[in-house]
């Protein structure tokens, strides 16, 4: 049996179980391994070395070995090169077809970068050149001719409704028979016009020369990027988002610092790249900075340029050349300042953005922060370089505190010219300044290495303002974490700690995706929560903290769970709609806070960088994707291979693993290969364990791309059934219920026939939601809409004769009446049961599943019906009921629901089924900027006072 390229199966299956990223083994466990199986009677086992050897035979046939590197201050670190990792993806055939080359207009929803700005600030060269059509390449800057033989210029190819268009140029054949380029006009041609290459033309010319009126007004052609790559060979240009962040190698409370380099492919969908499979690690080091490591992927980034990697896609069956570029920086705050070249958020200039802050005085003015630049950064720096040269150490700092720019590498070279100089002059006490400098000049001109950050030579790229704002570190780990330290402190005594609990645990969670809320655990641990405690509280706080707070701090809570739901979007529909919302949703949170305390306005970073994420969202698109989750969960791999190494090479052997696990997925993946001139693949045998075997699937962190349709029942065993097919709940749950005992049969409009009838489970909406009986639902029947409680998921009994009109499926939902206005202290929409009042509206409704649009989160409106907690629940531990006894609140009533609207899930979608009036942004202050310079103005002058006692206080003692 072929189980190519391993020898035979077990060998595969001993591969698989080496590198899983999440199961790593010891030597001596990979050993007991062998010693069962050879004891079990397994035959072929091998011995240790053996496999080892197979392994590297492996890694030298379709792997990749570790790079050896030397920063400019001498440090040695190891890294896994990212045109291997390109180099995969183009050859793996589960994401090559994924890859997007070309930026997108459209008006639909926005949810990729390529759909945002950031790609259209790219020089068009910088972008991917040309475009296969008909097996002819088509250059961008060169001439091409159309079906109907007029002659153009394609200056940039983009997506534009689905279909590839290319903005061209068109040229004017003169009545001399010269050409001249129109160039006031740009027309959009679609790209299935195009007929004839720039080649082509120029063949089909008697002297090969083209006919330009004016030379000097044409680029050079044919495009001089087609000599990059072969004749029948594409060219196309890949983003590479790099990440980086100090990360312990240890699981253990001692940290064990390492500078870690990771990077994504950002030309795949955004819903790919939230999986751990798609994450290329790069290098790591304990002694090399991130700017050191840095400076290593701009060599590497700048050499594509002139020599792409030589990759085979597997999509198109073709060879092609790419180019890196790089398109921003995803990291926490400090990281970003680091790479931003700036001083920190302790500094008096304390944004990486602009140049917002100063002194006390000038933090407390109303002036704004003019934004930075790469440009105005490297100019700071060298002009740093040159005091340093005069000698004059404090005159460095001044000019970094008052510019706030601060560089690693910069510093290291401050450093060793501040001693220089101290050492000419003591040599030389009598030298002139000029000749000092001069000297200094030509010898760092000397030396080898960089200078200055080298992130600010990546063409395309300015760290200034690509490094987009963070949510997980600057919404969720810093404004959440205010507005949790600043509720938690009001609760003073412990029975109002206790109600809170009980308040919070109370919380229907269905439609939040949040894991089991422990309120409990929650308040004993108050000052010790994490991302995934402030993600349920920014959700759920509001509804629980009535009679405990002010009403400015309810305003702060209410209005952070508002922007948190604007945020954790997947998708824009309406980009200008959408940055307007958030343009007033992050003005309120500032208003809010201000209100609270004006202090943390002007001292706290994340609260000025809510400023930045509307432009952040006009040009990465959701801020979501943004998120470095993924990466920071992908830090677990990497601790697991740092523990396991032997620490005398850390750098050297945790790459080296982890190309061994990327070498695991390409192979898995039907992943393609270059073997004696011959692009080859694994045996089928081999590709159907990724492609069918779940457990494999989970642990190397992939999701397959098909998802089940809506419509589908979900079984109790996990299993998606067809719609036609009976999925019964468990054995003992089974019970046959009469049709004239259901709610259905007071709402179905059709005459039923059938007498017996099965609950089911649950059943997916049209997102995708697995929805279960007592979900709270968006519905759409014909041109109705309405909002309720799925209550009834039926079937045909299996034991009962169905008859040939019913339907094979009947949902019950009880319908409410969804309210004109909106909650008088949440801002959220209300639903009510109907009653006397609503004689129009049914209790009950029956539908389709194809009706099932969403699941959606709604809270019981303890606020307005004064629930308390008077029912007493049993407490269990180990699985077992105890003799303790803890109260849960009880509702007074079933009647009266709110709208979760400061739920993730399905925000987006929530947001467009409810009426515009219902959930549009209304500013907290309707005359902002009244409401801003009194607030200045009552902070400035109690600072003023602060600052007068203090000095008081000073002269006194």
């Amino acid at each position: 049996m072929d189980y190519s390229p391993y020898p035979n199966r077990l060998m595969m299956l001993l591969d698989i179980i080496d590198n899983m990223p999440r199961l790593r083994l010891l030597t001596n466990h990979f050993k007991i391994i062998l010693w069962l199986l050879e004891n079990a009677g397994v035959k072929n086992v091998p011995s240790k070395d053996v496999f080892r050897k197979m392994q590297k035979e492996l890694r030298n046939m379709c792997g990749s070995e570790p790079m050896e590197c030397t920063s400019s201050v001498g440090n040695h670190f190891y890294m896994n090169d990212p045109r291997e990792s390109i180099k995969r993806q183009f050859a793996n055939p589960q994401v090559a077809p994924h890859i997007n080359l070309y930026p997108e207009e459209t008006e639909g929803p926005i949810s990729e970068v390529w759909q945002a700005d950031r790609w259209h600030e790219f020089d068009p060269e910088d972008l991917t050149p040309m475009y296969l059509h008909n097996g002819k390449q088509f250059y961008i800057n060169e001439v091409s001719m159309l079906q109907d033989n007029r002659l153009v210029i394609p200056l940039l190819w983009v997506k534009r409704h689905g279909e590839m268009y290319a903005d061209c140029h068109i040229i004017d054949v003169l009545s001399d028979g010269t050409w001249n380029r129109n160039t006031e006009t740009v027309q959009s041609i679609p790209a299935d016009n195009f007929d004839s290459t720039c080649l082509e033309i120029i063949q089909a010319i008697p002297d090969g020369k083209l006919p330009w009126k004016d030379c000097e007004s044409v680029p050079i052609m044919p495009n001089p990027k087609r000599k990059l790559v072969g004749e029948d060979e594409d060219l196309c240009v890949v983003m590479i988002p790099v990440w980086a962040d100090d990360v312990s190698g240890n699981k253990s409370k001692q940290f064990n610092k390492h500078i870690n380099l990771y990077m994504e492919n950002s030309n795949l969908p955004s819903r790919l790249l939230q999986q751990e499979y798609f994450v290329n690690f790069v290098s790591t080091s304990p002694h090399a900075t991130a700017p050191e490591q840095l400076s290593e992927v701009r060599r590497i980034v700048e050499e594509t340029k002139t020599n792409p990697i030589k990759c085979y896609n597997a999509h198109t069956k073709r060879m092609c050349g790419v180019i890196l570029q790089v398109p921003g920086l995803p990291a926490d705050n400090p990281q970003q300042s680091e790479e931003a070249s700036h001083i920190g958020s302790n500094g008096n200039k304390l944004c990486r953005r602009c140049h917002v802050g100063g002194s006390h005085e000038e933090k407390e003015s109303n002036r704004v922060g003019v934004l930075r630049s790469a440009v105005e950064i490297k100019e700071s720096l060298e002009k740093q370089l040159k005091v340093a040269m005069t000698g004059n150490q404090k005159r460095v700092k001044e000019l970094q505190t008052l510019t706030g720019t601060k560089d690693t590498v910069t510093e290291h070279w401050i450093g060793i010219l501040l001693k220089r100089a101290d050492e000419i002059l003591e040599a030389n006490p009598g030298k002139d300044e000029t000749e000092l400098v001069e000297e200094l000049t030509t010898w760092l001109d000397l030396q080898p290495g960089d200078k200055m950050n080298p992130l600010l030579d990546i063409s395309g790229l300015d760290p200034t303002k690509d490094t987009p704002v963070e949510i997980l570190h600057t919404i969720l780990l810093g404004i959440v974490k205010y507005t949790w330290l600043l509720f938690h402190k009001t609760l003073v005594s412990p029975e109002q700690q206790e109600l809170f609990v009980q308040r919070l645990q109370s919380t229907n969670d269905d439609g939040l995706t949040i894991p089991p809320i422990s309120a409990a655990y929650m308040m004993q641990y108050r000052n010790a929560l994490i991302g995934k405690h402030f993600k349920t509280l920014m959700q759920t706080m509001v509804f629980h903290i009535h009679d405990f707070t002010t009403p400015a701090e309810f305003e702060v809570i209410k209005a952070v769970g508002e922007l948190g739901a604007q945020l954790w979007v997947p998708s824009i529909e309406n980009m200008p709609q959408y940055l307007n919302d958030l343009e007033i949703r992050i003005g309120n949170v500032l208003d809010a806070f201000a209100a609270v305390d004006a202090n943390k306005i002007t001292c706290k970073i994340k609260l000025h960088l809510l400023t930045h994420l509307i432009e952040d969202c006009r040009r990465y698109g959701p801020a979501i994707h943004n998120s470095t989750e993924t990466f920071e969960c992908f830090n677990a791999v990497f601790r697991m291979c740092s523990i396991l190494s032997n620490h005398q090479a850390p750098s050297r052997d945790i790459t080296r693993k982890l190309a061994s696990m990327d070498r695991l997925k390409q192979i898995l993946s039907g992943g393609y290969w270059l073997y004696k001139d011959t692009w080859i693949c694994a045996s089928p045998r081999v590709r159907h364990i990724l492609l069918q075997d779940q457990f494999i699937q989970r642990h190397l962190g992939w999701v397959p791309t098909c998802s089940p349709e809506y419509g589908m029942y979900l079984c109790s065993s996990g299993v998606y059934i067809l719609l036609k097919s009976v999925c019964p709940l468990p054995r003992k749950d089974q019970n046959t219920i009469d049709w004239i005992t259901t709610k259905a049969l007071t709402a179905c409009k059709a005459v039923i026939k059938t007498k017996s009838w099965c609950q089911n489970k649950s059943v997916i909406a049209q997102s995708g939601d697995v929805c279960l009986k007592g979900s709270w639902v968006a519905v759409k029947s014909g041109e109705k809409f309405a909002i309720g409680r799925l209550i009834e998921i039926l079937s045909p009994s299996p034991n009962t004769q169905k008859d040939r009109d019913d339907p094979e499926y009947i949902l019950t939902i009880e319908d409410f009446v969804l309210g004109k206005d909106r909650h008088p202290e949440f801002d959220m929409p209300v639903l009510w049961r109907p009653g006397q009042h609503d004689l129009d509206s049914p209790i009950f409704i029956t539908a389709s599943t194809e009706d099932i649009l969403f699941r959606l989160s709604a809270q019981h409106d303890c606020r307005m019906t004064g629930c308390k907690p008077t029912r007493a629940r049993v407490v269990r531990q180990e699985r077992k009921a105890t003799s303790r006894r803890v109260m849960d609140l009880t509702h007074a009533d079933d009647d009266r629901f709110v709208i979760n609207t400061h739920a993730l899930h399905n925000a987006s979608r929530l947001q467009n089924f409810l009426p515009r009036h219902l959930v549009e942004p209304k500013p907290l202050h309707q005359d902002q900027q009244a409401f801003h310079e009194g607030v200045a103005k009552s902070y400035r002058e109690s600072q003023a006072k602060k600052r007068k006692a203090t000095s008081e206080n000073g002269r006194q003692h």
